[in-house]
């Protein structure tokens, strides 16, 4: 049996990355899966318990009839995963305002119309998961990334609350807050996605774990926190990160030549 058997999952942001990766794994563990991008998925899956919809994650309209077209077919949504975003490294005086209003409705709007579409349904059932994916840009400073970090900082905020609004009522919302994961975000904030292989001591530099991670991982945890293995767990925020957020290393383990981790 999966841990997902008969729960049907709703995944926003599921074309690639964390997002596919979570997709697949959720199949895996048996779920009903109705994903949404902007994008065609990256891999073409073949699941008659899935599915992949066009969808602006940012507009309000197109998101409830995508919900709405869930709860026709599937009659219920168990498990909702907001997981679109996009990444800005700019310091804060050279982020215009076009850039900042459209990373908050990527990063922040979508999880909300995402969130508010869902919960009502899951209200009426006393039952649901929510996960959002936020960064350990939300549980910490950093210098190269500070309005991409608010908006992250924004998300756990507001599942936190939900968390603590919900709880009674059945309903578990968490956050899972990932480093450095090769995906194609990741290589996109490089000159060229070549330049990865190449860059990894420069990312993973600051890195406990010495290494970057990978997406599966962060789906692993995703699944955890959709089943009911965890149905007592509400309101976490959880980095996926190599212990970077845990804290400060020892200064001569901020070194580019340092030996990477075993994956």
């Amino acid at each position: 049996m999966g841990r997902l058997d008969d729960k049907v999952a709703v995944v926003f942001g599921g074309a690639r990355g964390i997002g596919l990766a979570t997709v697949k794994e959720f199949l895996a563990e048996g779920a009903t899966v109705f994903a949404s991008d902007i994008r065609e998925p990256a891999e073409k899956l073949e699941y008659v318990n899935y599915t992949h919809t066009i969808v602006d994650a940012t507009d309000e309209l197109q998101v409830s009839q995508f919900v709405l077209e869930v709860l026709t077919k599937a009659g219920r949504i168990d498990v909702l995963f907001n997981n679109v975003g996009i990444h800005l490294g700019k310091s804060l005086a050279d982020t215009t305002l076009d850039e900042f209003d459209h990373i908050f409705a990527l990063n922040v709007r979508a999880a909300f119309l995402g969130t508010r579409a869902v919960l009502p349904h899951m209200i009426d059932r006393k039952a649901g998961s929510i996960i959002t994916t936020s960064s350990n840009g939300g549980v910490m400073g950093r210098p190269g990334d500070p309005v991409y970090n608010a908006t992250k900082h924004a998300l756990v905020g507001m599942m936190k609350s939900l968390a603590v609004a919900h709880a009674h009522q059945g309903i578990r919302v968490n956050t899972v807050n990932p480093g450095a994961i090769d995906t194609d975000m990741l290589r996109s904030t490089l000159a060229s996605p070549e330049d990865f292989e190449a860059k990894q001591h420069q990312l993973v530099a600051s890195t406990p774990a010495a290494r970057v991670g990978e997406a599966w991982e962060v789906a692993k945890a995703v699944v955890f926190l959709a089943s009911d293995e965890s149905r007592f767990i509400s309101g976490i925020v959880l980095p996926i990160d190599g212990a970077k957020s845990a804290g400060a290393m020892p200064g001569n383990r901020y070194s580019l030549d340092f030996e990477l981790g075993v994956r």
